[in-house]
């Protein structure tokens, strides 16, 4: 893949990990409010609702 290396420094770090449990309280929050009742969930709700959420995100981010 031909990627560079990169150390990031611990402010980096700090950012990238909240930005990381944001992410995961919000799913959480998510599952709260709407949780699947199938058996045998593949957690396909959840990857639309993340897909949705990242398309909205970097839609406000530009705008």
């Amino acid at each position: 893949m031909k990627l560079n290396h990169h150390l990031h420094s611990s402010y980096e770090k700090s950012i990238i990990e909240r930005t990381m449990q944001y992410i995961k309280d919000r799913t959480e929050g998510f599952d709260d409010y709407f949780p699947c009742r199938k058996k045998k969930c593949k957690l396909r709700h959840v990857k639309q609702w993340l897909n949705l959420f990242v398309k909205y995100y970097n839609k406000e981010i530009i705008a």
